[in-house]
């Protein structure tokens, strides 16, 4: 997100970050293996100064071999027009 928010970019699709990889109730994530201890972005939709970034948990485990109460997702996105938008890109 930090590379996308300043530049007029409406929506980020980022890939997965594992969700946390190992996952504690009331606390989220504690550990991704690209972003380290409490990661910021773990799944979910995250939206900094009208740019939205959408992060799935994904369905790998990444460098560890496994998931702790961090389940597998994959993401769903339907894209509308909005009402008088035109072709034109």
């Amino acid at each position: 997100m930090p590379l996308y928010k300043d530049y007029p970019i409406d929506l980020v699709f980022s890939g997965h970050a594992h969700g946390g990889q190992i996952r504690l109730p009331f606390v989220g994530g504690v550990l991704s293996s690209g972003q380290g201890l409490f990661p910021k972005y773990q799944s979910g939709v995250y939206e900094e100064n009208g740019t939205k970034m959408i992060v799935s948990r994904g369905l790998g485990s990444g460098k560890l071999a496994f998931r702790i109460n961090d389940n597998a997702e994959v993401i769903v996105v339907t894209l509308n027009k909005e009402e008088g938008m035109n072709n034109e890109t």
